[in-house]
Order: structure tokens, then C-alpha cells, then sequence
């Protein structure tokens, strides 16, 4: 007997090391903005904010984190998923929840894989939470949920938690019942160069520019 988790969606989770305190305390000097997100009553809810660069990691004093990141990702592409292709990040911002605040189910175009990295969480701050909207042809009640039948996974995030997903995937931030500010850090990737076999009719070569 075996059970194969075929046309998964791998969700890749590490905690760095990395002093995320120390980029916290500087985090006052970011310029914040509450977008209008399609799918949230803006009456009835708090949206999580975004800083006002959609390319953070560009910015001198987040190098140090870029390299970091981009080193982590580099691992989980070539050695996890065994991707010949090398990656560049595309866009990256910071997000910001203050209590009762969270994020409608969104996902992320024009890029390949997604990453969240965070600064300052607790418990209660808010999960991430991935939603499964493809219910197949049935919809049945289940006994006990797991990655076999679970249509939603939830991951409570902490400190310096880098989490990496397939950027087609929903996913939202639950309100924060916290009184802590929950401070994270998205980025999206994209693979460059030859996609696709050199003798077939669909490949291309994609090069990034900012």
C-alpha cells in the first residue's frame, strides 16, 4: 500500500537566523498604506496595511535581509524542488496588522513562487491561512483534517519564520486578536532565462528589469 501526494502544493518553512528585533525598531521609518482589497468589507473589517515601496528589498539598509533571503530561496529551488533555472525576486514589501486587522484571500500574478519572512508575531498575531477554492466534485465532512482531505491549512507564523509557497495558491492574514503589531515581509520570485525546452514551440527566455 502507498499513497503518492501527487500535484501538490509544497509550502517550505524555515526558521532563520536572523535578529528580526533589531529591523522592528527601525520599522517607524517605513511609510505605510491601507490599499482597498477586493473581497473585504471595508465597513466591517480593519485591512492589514503595506509599506508604499513594492520593491523594500531594494533599499541599502534591507541588503543584508535580501541576501538572506534570496540564499534560502536558491537552497529551496535547487535542492528541494530541483529546478535547473536560476530565480530573481520581482517585488518585495513589508505588511503591517495592528490589532483586529487582517487580509482578504488574495493570490499573487506575474511571478512563480512567494515568500512571507516575520519580523514580529505572536500567537495570536494572525495565521496564515492557504484555502484550497478547487472542492473537486463532492464536498464531504471528514473525521479528522490532513494534508490528504483539508481544503484549508493554517500555519501560525513566528519570529523569523520564512515560509515559501507556489504564488497561485490563496492565501489570507487572519485577524490579529493580538495587541502586538504583527510586522512580516513578502517577496515574489520568478525563475530567468531558458524556460522551456530550446526545441520546442513554447520556450522563452525571461530576463528581469526594474
Amino acid at each position: 500500500m502507498f499513497i503518492d501526494l501527487i500535484y501538490s502544493k509544497p509550502i517550505y518553512g524555515k526558521v532563520l537566523d536572523f535578529d528580526t528585533e533589531k529591523l522592528v525598531s527601525s520599522l517607524h521609518e517605513v511609510d505605510f498604506q491601507t490599499i482597498n482589497q477586493p473581497g473585504l468589507d471595508l465597513s466591517k473589517a480593519l485591512t492589514t496595511g503595506i509599506s508604499s515601496n513594492l520593491n523594500i528589498l531594494d533599499e541599502p539598509k534591507f541588503a543584508y535581509l535580501k541576501m538572506i533571503l534570496k540564499k534560502e530561496f536558491d537552497s529551496f529551488a535547487k535542492d528541494q524542488m530541483k529546478y535547473k533555472n536560476d530565480f530573481e525576486i520581482t517585488t518585495s514589501w513589508l505588511t503591517v496588522s495592528k490589532k483586529n486587522e487582517q487580509s482578504p484571500f488574495h493570490n499573487h500574478n506575474n511571478c512563480m513562487y512567494s515568500g512571507v519572512f516575520y519580523l514580529q508575531t505572536d500567537e495570536n498575531s494572525g495565521d496564515i491561512v492557504f484555502e484550497n477554492f478547487d472542492h473537486g466534485r463532492f464536498f464531504l465532512e471528514v473525521e479528522e483534517h490532513n494534508m490528504l482531505n483539508s481544503l484549508r491549512w493554517s500555519i501560525t507564523p513566528v519570529n523569523g519564520m520564512f515560509l515559501i509557497f507556489p504564488s497561485e495558491v490563496y492565501h489570507k492574514i487572519a485577524k490579529n486578536k493580538s495587541n502586538k503589531t504583527r510586522y512580516s515581509l513578502a517577496v515574489n520570485f520568478i525563475p530567468v532565462g531558458l524556460i522551456g525546452n530550446s526545441g520546442g514551440d513554447s520556450h522563452l527566455k525571461i530576463n528581469v528589469e526594474k
